[in-house]
């Protein structure tokens, strides 16, 4: 009963100092990187605060499933004969992956972002807690090292509507500058599509005549 009882505190004390342990090594990783790229702002940590960083994971976790189901499907698309067919020509199956299964996929993976920059241009929720302000002082951008700041905070128009459109203390006075922002951000997003739809055409068009 005894050497039980010891071996369970053994087990609890390694547990805690393992635990310690890892703490420890992620303070030093987040001074590391605040000592690297944000030493003016030290003993004032800044890693982990909300800003362009976290933001941009957040959003990349809500829309990389989308592009990777419709690669996935596109994926399924490709006949199985092309690659076995370039194996049989003596490629390798890095060349096969590159120069036919890669080609003929794109417009897939293309799709696929489409449908996640639509997704991402709506989504306000996530950044609101994440890192985005109603009005950012200065701009991620600057002639400063390192130049891009991850760790400020950002403005969005999606969330410039929902604080102009409901937040504000005269709703039809700022009803205006709620439609001008909503055609902005409209715009912006019908763009970036139609960049990529041309893109996804092009290469469709492409990968077809090399085909043929």
């Amino acid at each position: 009963m005894d050497s039980l009882t010891r071996a369970s505190a053994a087990l609890l004390l390694a547990s805690a100092a393992a635990a310690s342990h890892a703490g420890e090594l992620s303070v030093q990783r987040e001074m590391t990187i605040d000592r690297l790229f944000y030493a003016d702002a030290l003993p004032t940590p800044t890693y982990g605060t909300g800003g362009i960083l976290w933001a941009s994971l957040t959003l990349a976790l809500l829309t990389v499933p989308v592009v990777i189901v419709a690669t996935e499907e596109g994926l399924a698309a490709i006949p199985r004969g092309i690659r076995e067919a370039s194996l049989a020509l003596s490629a390798t199956k890095l060349e096969t992956t590159l120069r036919v299964v890669l080609p003929a996929v794109m417009p897939s993976i293309l799709t696929g972002l489409i449908l996640a920059m639509a997704r991402a241009a709506g989504e306000v929720a996530p950044l609101m807690i994440t890192g985005v302000v109603k009005l950012a002082p200065s701009l991620p951008i600057d002639g400063f090292w390192p130049f891009l700041h991850f760790d400020r905070k950002f403005m969005h128009l999606g969330f410039h509507i929902y604080d102009v459109g409901f937040q504000s203390p005269n709703v039809d006075a700022a009803r205006p500058m709620v439609f001008a922002t909503t055609l902005l951000l409209l715009g912006i997003v019908v763009l970036l599509n139609l960049f990529a739809i041309s893109m996804r055409n092009r290469l469709r068009k492409k990968y077809a005549t090399a085909a043929v």
